[in-house]
């Protein structure tokens, strides 16, 4: 047996020889054909690349960079020009039923064919959100569509001026030799005109002439801008604060005679829900004082109380059998009331506001 077993290793060592030679030999021959090739390459002077391809496919920092200020700004002509042709946008009474329709059913989480309080503040909330996401998304690419002429990182109202025109249809001869009165233009357009130029010049800090980025926001969505909601909270308490120790007590919080008081409200129940409001909402380390970080916290819009306010003035309003829930016919009686609220268009619904 020791014999076989011998001559048995001695070919299964004979066979992996073999194959390590072959091996070897298929190296080498790869080998031979890549020098050869080269050689051949060198020796005429063939190209290694095509430019074409190259040059759809560049890789380079300059190339990307390129690509990418291209994208953002097909992305931004995009997203600015919808944003202008939403404000041109009237809805006929039939397209208001069917959306307040399609928005009631959402809102009515457990599908019982009303919307309490719970189910609307949560619905406001969301909308809130949804919007103030939107706004700083839509800031970004309009700021980078109208800062052309020239590409500073700053955007003139001669710019935006232009950008303006151009998406409510002018055309180049009109932009470039229009007199400052819009001689022609309506009614409509010169006020839309005034407006801007109105809050242009609130939310231009440093240069009267430029908007920066920050500015931008505060200029086209006053609700996103931290330095507009601080801004507000500067004069509430300037306002407010009777003392002028720098802090709101719930008496100074609550005067009717500082405070605009709404047109549905008495002096009596405006002062009633400001005291609830400081004690249960403002007041948040409950010692008896309003302090300008608790301000702040209580005007932004994304404080939650904000959202069920609005839901308490809707139901208040369009509540008529007092059950203190909404039917879609309710809602649909004060359809106008609705559709401009910030159930349906928080945009406009804080624009307005602002």
């Amino acid at each position: 047996m020791s014999i076989w077993l011998k001559i048995l290793q001695h070919y299964a060592r004979h066979i992996n020889i073999m194959k390590l030679q072959g091996r070897l030999r298929l190296w080498v021959c790869l080998a031979s054909l890549y020098i050869f090739i080269m050689a051949i390459v060198h020796f005429f002077h063939i190209p290694l690349h095509s430019k074409t391809l190259h040059s759809h496919y560049d890789l380079t920092g300059d190339a990307i960079q390129k690509r990418r200020h291209e994208a953002v700004k097909k992305e931004a002509d995009k997203i600015a020009k919808r944003a202008f042709n939403e404000a041109k946008v009237a809805m006929g009474d039939a397209e208001q039923v069917q959306i307040l329709t399609v928005t009631f059913e959402k809102a009515d989480e457990d599908g019982d064919g009303m919307i309490d309080l719970k189910e609307l503040s949560k619905w406001i909330g969301a909308k809130i959100k949804e919007h103030l996401t939107l706004a700083l998304r839509e800031n970004f690419f309009m700021f980078t569509a109208v800062d052309q002429n020239p590409r500073n990182g700053r955007v003139s109202w001669e710019e935006y001026h232009v950008y303006f025109l151009k998406h409510q249809g002018f055309d180049d001869e009109y932009i470039h030799n229009h007199k400052e009165n819009h001689k022609g233009m309506t009614r409509e357009m010169k006020e839309a005109i005034m407006r801007d130029k109105a809050a242009w010049s609130e939310a231009a800090r440093d240069n009267p002439e430029e908007l920066s980025i920050d500015e931008f926001l505060a200029f086209k969505h006053p609700e996103s801008s931290h330095a507009t909601i601080l801004s507000i909270v500067e004069e509430t308490l300037s306002r407010l604060d009777v003392d002028g120790d720098g802090v709101l007590t719930e008496e100074e919080f609550s005067d009717p005679a500082m405070n605009e008081i709404p047109e549905y409200l008495t002096e009596e129940k405006f002062k009633e829900e400001r005291i609830h409001e400081f004690r249960n909402v403002v007041d948040e380390n409950k010692n008896n004082k309003v302090e300008k970080k608790e301000l702040l916290m209580y005007i932004d819009p994304r404080n939650s109380h904000h959202a069920e306010k609005e839901a308490a003035n809707l139901i208040s309003l369009a509540d008529e059998d007092q059950d203190g829930v909404l039917t879609l016919q309710e809602v649909l009686k004060h359809k106008e009331t609705f559709i401009n609220s910030k159930m349906i268009d928080a945009a406009k619904s804080f624009h307005d506001e602002f």
